[in-house]
């Protein structure tokens, strides 16, 4: 899970190409700024300071939907 940061007038921007990163931040309320396709991968920009971003992988990567995004992952590979 790739994550990167910039500030944008006091605001940070996190920029990530996980979907199911930014699918847990959008759940979570988070302000998705722009999606852009660079080459083949489509890059999500959050409205998030590096810290509470930080903080949210954390609690994704330990929590049950990340589990349920890669058993679809896992289901998708078998079709």
């Amino acid at each position: 899970m790739k994550v990167q940061s910039k500030s944008i007038e006091s605001n940070q921007i996190i920029q990530t190409d996980d979907l199911a990163l930014s699918a847990y931040f959008r759940l979570k309320g988070y302000a998705l700024v722009k999606s852009e396709k660079v080459h083949l991968k489509r890059h999500f920009f959050f409205n998030i300071s590096e810290e509470k971003a930080a903080k949210e992988k954390v609690t994704f990567i330990q929590s049950d939907l990340l589990r349920f995004y890669n058993e679809i992952r896992n289901l998708k590979k078998l079709m």
